[in-house]
């Protein structure tokens, strides 16, 4: 799988649920990325995700935005235990490992 990119919406694969994450950063010489589960998001932000659909800046302002969050827990995950989902990257999907913020 190709590193995916801040905003992008991935599978976790080494869990029996396949949690979908968001990707808040990206760590290319770790080769891992960091991000927060969708099942943890409010439904107003996963709404305002949806609402970003095709539009990759405005998906990353948002991503940016809940990076900075104070109440999230973060997950470091390497890239070979993610998968792509099915849909683009930048739709909405339903909603661990080691790492915090």
């Amino acid at each position: 799988m190709t590193a995916p990119s801040v905003g992008d919406v991935v599978v976790l694969t080494e869990l029996d649920s396949e949690p979908h994450l968001l990707v808040t950063a990206v760590d290319e010489v770790a080769d891992e990325v960091a991000g927060v589960l969708l099942a943890d998001l409010a439904a107003e932000t996963l709404q305002r995700l949806e609402a970003t659909a095709g539009d990759r800046q405005r998906r990353r302002k948002l991503t940016t935005a809940i990076r900075r969050a104070e109440d999230l827990m973060t997950f470091r995950v390497p890239v070979d235990e993610l998968r792509q989902r099915d849909q683009p990257t930048t739709q909405r999907s339903e909603s661990a490992t080691v790492g915090n913020r």
